[in-house]
C-alpha cells in the first residue's frame, strides 16, 4: 500500500490521534471528574478506533466490497461496545454541565434505561455481532438533545464571556454535527449492507469519515479553549 492509499483509507485516524494527543496535553488532575473522564475517553478512543479500523480491513477489500459475510469477521460487535461506553461518558459529562433540572432528570432516566435497552437489544433483538442500529438511533437522539440543550443554555445565558471561548460549546457542536450526520445513516446500515453494500461503503467514505474528522477538529478547538484556564 503506497502512502497516498494509506492516507486515503485512514485519514480520519490522523484527526483522532490529534484529538487524543491534545486531550493528554490539557489533562490536569485537579479538573472536575466529568472533564477528566471525557479527556481520558478521547485519549483512549484513538487506540480503540485504530483497532476497529484494523478489524474492518478484514471485512472490506480495498474497493469497498464485502469479502467476508460472517458476522464474526466484521467490527460491529466491537463498536457496539465502544459506542455504548461513549454514550454514557457524554451523558455523564452533560449531567454535570447542564443547568436544566428537566434535562438532568432525562439524563438520569437515560442512565437507568439505556443499559437495559442495550442488553435486551444485544441478547434478544438485533444480536451482539450485528450493528445495534436501534441503540444507535435511540442514544444518538439523546446526544443531540443534550448538545442542543447546552447550546441553548449558553445562548440564553446572561454571562458576557464569548461562547467561542467556552470549550463545552465546541464539544456540543462536535456532537451535534457528528450525531446529526451519522445516526440516520448508521440506523439504516444493516439494511444497506444487505441490499446496497457499495452505496453503504461510498456514503461511509464521504460522510461518516468527514463527520469523524469534523468532530475531532471541533473537540480539539474545545480542548485548546481550556488552555487559558489551565494557566491561571
Amino acid at each position: 500500500m503506497d502512502i497516498l492509499r494509506f492516507l486515503f483509507d485512514f485519514y480520519p485516524l490522523i484527526f483522532s490521534w490529534a484529538a487524543s494527543i491534545i486531550a493528554l496535553i490539557v489533562f490536569r488532575r485537579w479538573m472536575p471528574v466529568h472533564f477528566k473522564l471525557l479527556l481520558v475517553f478521547v485519549f483512549l478512543y484513538a487506540f480503540v478506533d485504530t483497532a476497529g479500523n484494523i478489524i474492518a480491513r478484514y471485512y472490506f477489500d480495498t474497493a469497498g466490497h464485502i469479502i467476508a459475510r460472517s458476522n464474526k469477521l466484521n467490527n460491529h460487535f466491537y463498536y457496539n461496545l465502544v459506542w455504548g461506553v461513549q454514550y454514557m461518558v457524554i451523558a455523564y459529562f452533560y449531567y454535570h454541565t447542564l443547568q436544566s433540572r428537566i434535562i438532568k432528570k432525562i439524563i438520569l432516566g437515560f442512565f437507568a434505561l439505556f443499559p437495559i435497552f442495550f442488553i435486551i437489544n444485544a441478547c434478544w433483538v438485533q444480536g451482539f455481532y450485528t450493528l445495534q442500529t436501534y441503540s444507535i438511533v435511540l442514544a444518538g437522539s439523546f446526544m443531540l438533545l443534550f448538545a442542543v440543550a447546552y447550546i441553548w443554555q449558553v445562548y440564553t445565558s446572561t454571562e458576557t464571556q464569548s461562547i467561542f471561548r467556552d470549550p463545552v460549546f465546541w464539544f456540543s457542536l462536535a456532537w451535534l454535527f457528528y450525531y446529526g450526520l451519522t445516526a440516520p445513516y448508521l440506523g439504516m446500515l444493516n439494511y444497506l449492507l444487505n441490499n446496497n453494500p457499495d452505496f453503504a461503503f461510498t456514503y461511509y467514505i464521504w460522510v461518516i469519515d468527514f463527520s469523524e474528522c469534523l468532530r475531532n477538529s471541533l473537540l480539539i478547538i474545545g480542548f485548546l479553549c481550556m488552555r487559558p484556564t489551565l494557566k491561571k
